[in-house]
C-alpha cells in the first residue's frame, strides 16, 4: 500500500488533477462566501494558474494580477466619460485600448489588462459601473490566491523527489556514456548525443532544485544542504565522464590506457559506487529516510587507485573523475572517513 501511494505521488498527471480540482473548489467556496456577483471567473481564473510546480504558479498568478489591476485602473477613464461626459462607448473605449494595446504589446504579461478592459466596458452591468472592474479585481485575486495556497499545501515537498529521481536518471546516463566509450561501440557524435541527454537530465534536476526552493521560507542550504549540492556534484560529474570518454575514443589502436591487470579493479569498484549513487537517489526520491555514514565511507574506501602504468593523459583523467565520484558519494552519505574519532571517555 505504502508503495502504491509512492508511485500515486509521483505520477504528474494524478498530482495536478488534484491540485486543479481543490483549486476550483476551494475558489468557488471562497467566491460563495462573500457573495461575488461573477464567481465564474475566479473559477476560471483558478484553472489558468493552477500549474504544475510552485514557480509556474507565482509567475502565472503574478501576470493574471498585475494585468488585471492595470486593465481596471485604465478602464476609469472610458467608465468616467460615458457616465459623466456621456461619451459616445466606442469612442471611449477606443481611447484607452489604443495605449493598453501598445503596452501589451511592450510587455507580454500584461495582457489580461486588455481583458478586464473589454469586461468592464463592454459587459453592461446592473449595478454601477465602477463595480464591474472592482469585481474582476476581487475575482482575480481569489482565484490567485486560492492557487498559490493549494500549490504550497497539496501534494507538497514534490520537488525534492522529483529532483533525486532526476539525478538517478543523470548517473545511469552517466554510466552508459562512459561504458559505450570503454567499449568504443560508438563514435564522438553519439558520445555527444548521450551527453545531450544527460544535460537535460541535469537541467531538470536544477529546475526541481529550484522548485524546492520555494517550497519553504527556510533556506535550502540550512535544511537540505545534501540537495543544494547536488547538481554541483553530477555536474562535475557528467563532465568529468565526458572528457573521459572523448579520451578513450581518441586512443589509437593497440594503445594501452590503464593496465589491464587494473581494469577490472577499476570497473568493480566504479560500479559500485556509482549503483550506490542510483540507490541512494532512489531512495530519497521516496523518502527522506537519511544514510549511515558508515556505508558511504565503505563504498568510497572500496574505489580503486591507479598506478602508474598505462597512458598517463587517460590516468589523470580518470584520476580526476574518481575523486569526483567520492566527493558526491561522500555528499549524499554524509561521509565520515575524516571526522575524528568520538573521545570514549
Amino acid at each position: 500500500m505504502a508503495s502504491l501511494f509512492a508511485r500515486w505521488r509521483a505520477d504528474t498527471t494524478v498530482r495536478q488533477t488534484v491540485r486543479l480540482l481543490s483549486a476550483v473548489g476551494l475558489a468557488a467556496f471562497v467566491a460563495w462566501l462573500i457573495n461575488l456577483q461573477e464567481p465564474g471567473w475566479a473559477l476560471i481564473t483558478s484553472v489558468i494558474v493552477t500549474q504544475n510546480s510552485i514557480t509556474d504558479t507565482i509567475s502565472k498568478g503574478r501576470d493574471q494580477l498585475v494585468g488585471t489591476l492595470i486593465g481596471a485602473s485604465v478602464s476609469i477613464v472610458p467608465i468616467t466619460l460615458i457616465a459623466v461626459l456621456h461619451w459616445p462607448l466606442w469612442i471611449a473605449f477606443t481611447l484607452a485600448f489604443v495605449p493598453l494595446a501598445v503596452l501589451v504589446s511592450w510587455k507580454p504579461e500584461a495582457r489580461m489588462g486588455v481583458v478586464t478592459l473589454m469586461i468592464a466596458i463592454l459587459f453592461p452591468t446592473n449595478n454601477s459601473p465602477y463595480l464591474q472592474p472592482v469585481e474582476r479585481v476581487l475575482a482575480i485575486l481569489i482565484g490567485v490566491g486560492v492557487s498559490t495556497v493549494v500549490t504550497y499545501v497539496v501534494l507538497h515537498e514534490q520537488a525534492r523527489r522529483d529532483a533525486f529521481r532526476s539525478a538517478a536518471q543523470t548517473v545511469r546516463q552517466i554510466v552508459d556514456m562512459l561504458q559505450k566509450a570503454r567499449s568504443r561501440d560508438v563514435g564522438w557524435p553519439q558520445i555527444q548525443d548521450m551527453n545531450d541527454d544527460c544535460a537535460a537530465s541535469l537541467r531538470k534536476v536544477q529546475a526541481a532544485l529550484e522548485e524546492a526552493r520555494r517550497e519553504h521560507w527556510r533556506p535550502l542550504e540550512a535544511r537540505d544542504p545534501m540537495l543544494a549540492r547536488l547538481p554541483q556534484g553530477l555536474r562535475q560529474l557528467q563532465i568529468d565522464a565526458l572528457v573521459v570518454a572523448r579520451a578513450l575514443l581518441s586512443l589509437p589502436d593497440g594503445a594501452v590506457a590503464i593496465d589491464p591487470q587494473e581494469v577490472a579493479t577499476i570497473r568493480a569498484g566504479m560500479q559500485r559506487g556509482f549503483g550506490w549513487i542510483i540507490e541512494r537517489c532512489e531512495s530519497e526520491a521516496v523518502a527522506r529516510t537519511g544514510e549511515d555514514r558508515r556505508v558511504a565511507a565503505g563504498v568510497i574506501s572500496a574505489l580503486p587507485s591507479l598506478s602508474a602504468t598505462g597512458d598517463p593523459t587517460i590516468r589523470f583523467l580518470v584520476g580526476i573523475l574518481l575523486a569526483d565520484l567520492k566527493q558526491l558519494i561522500g555528499l549524499l552519505g554524509d561521509d565520515d572517513t575524516e571526522r575524528p574519532a568520538p573521545d570514549p571517555t
